[in-house]
Parts: C-alpha cells; structure tokens; sequence
C-alpha cells in the first residue's frame, strides 16, 4: 500500500473513514488483517490522531472493524471471491431468513404488476410443481425453483428478479442438497404445493395482503422443517 501524497491529506474524519472503509470493501484491508496503528494512519494520511480516532469510531459503528483490547484494530469484513464461496458459506436457515425477507414482498409486487402472460407462466409453473410430487425431493427441488423465479418474473421490477436468481442460485450448494432428502416427503412436497397454489390464488384475486400471508406462511413452514431436520 502506497502512503498518499502530502497534497492527499485528509482533514477530517468523514472524509478518512470513507477511504479506509473503501479500502476495506475493495479487499485492500484484508478481514481479520490488523490496521496500523493511530500513530502510523495519521502520518500516512497527513491527518491527526484525534481525526484518526473518530474516523475509527464511524467504522465500527458500520462493523467494518473490531478494535480488540491489547491487540489493535482489525477488519471485520469478508469480501467474498464469487457466488460460489458465499453458497457454501449460507445455512439453509440463513437463506430462509433472507427469503422470508424478501418473498412476501414479491408476493405484493405480484399482485400490482403481473399481466394475463406472467399469471398464465405461474400457473404452469404451479402444474409442474404439482406434477413432481410422487417423483422425489431433486424433481420437486427443480420445480419449486422454478415456481418462485418465475412469482418473481410477476413483479416486472428487474433488480427483483436478478435478486431472486441469486438467493435461489444458493440452493445447489451442497448443505441444501444434504437437507431436502430428510426434509422433502410425499407429504411434505404436497403441502409445500398446496401453499404455492394458496400464493397463487392470492395473487390472481389481486389481494395483496392474503398474497403477503400466504409467502410467509410457506417460508415460515420450510424454515420449521429445517430446524426438524437439523442435527
């Protein structure tokens, strides 16, 4: 890392905690890698201590670092390589999570946007799903993919749908592969179905908030499952 320039230096601590947090974000700072000393940051970047200090103080506060008595302040915060890396990294509980956040608002979006073509796409996508329940945990793993990429496809919003297709990428890693096979019965994928019709219905009477309820119930249900079926 090159020292800036004494025409770069930095007079107040927004200004350095912006450019240490840059830094921090685009991997220069390593997580777990332990900052330089006040001393050392404010020579480097032509700033006081005091300056350096609140800077530091701003960046904990967004957990982009951890000062540890003793030992000095280090970064905490993972930059990860690529989508494989994060996939392995999430729990299956971790992405229900996520899901639950997002899903009842597309289940909303749904009802205010999806045209006669996007409702015809999800009632196909409803049948398949429903055709997989006698043909085991990867076929219906497939379907119900399929079933909510495409509830996303009903939103008309871009950004959504590219979110969508991310979280649900995380499904191939291999804690959900060991998961469904405990998890996904006869039973179990005729009931997951059944609240997938259930969303459906909502969103074709136009009822945002019994669309809303029914996401939920269904995420609720699936995070409930893995707990059950985690060791």
């Amino acid at each position: 890392m090159s020292d800036p320039s004494p025409s770069n230096s930095i007079g107040d601590a927004g200004s350095l905690s912006a450019v240490i947090r840059r830094k921090i974000l685009s991997g220069e700072y390593r997580h777990h890698e332990r900052l330089p000393a006040e001393r050392s940051l404010a020579t480097q970047f032509g700033c006081s201590r005091g300056t350096v200090r609140a800077a530091m103080n701003k960046l904990e506060e967004l957990n982009l670092i951890e000062r540890r008595i003793g030992s000095g302040t280090f970064v905490n915060h993972r930059a990860f390589a690529d989508e494989s890396e994060i996939a392995n990294l999430t729990s299956p509980l971790e992405l229900i999570d996520v899901r639950r956040g997002m899903e009842p608002q597309i289940a909303r979006l749904a009802v205010m946007h999806a045209t006669a073509v996007h409702l015809d796409k999800l009632a196909n996508a409803l049948h398949k799903a429903e055709e997989t329940e006698n043909e085991g945990p990867e076929a219906f793993t497939r379907a119900d993919q399929a079933f909510h990429l495409t509830l996303a496809e009903c939103t008309d919003n871009s950004l959504m749908i590219w979110l969508c297709q991310h979280i649900h990428d995380v499904r191939s890693h291999r804690q959900w592969s060991t998961m469904k096979d405990k998890i996904l019965g006869p039973t179990q994928i005729q009931i997951y179905n059944q609240q997938h019709r259930q969303i459906f219905d909502a969103i074709v009477s136009r009822d945002i908030d019994a669309a809303a309820q029914a996401s939920i119930a269904h995420l609720d249900k699936a995070k409930i499952d893995l707990i059950g079926a985690t060791p």
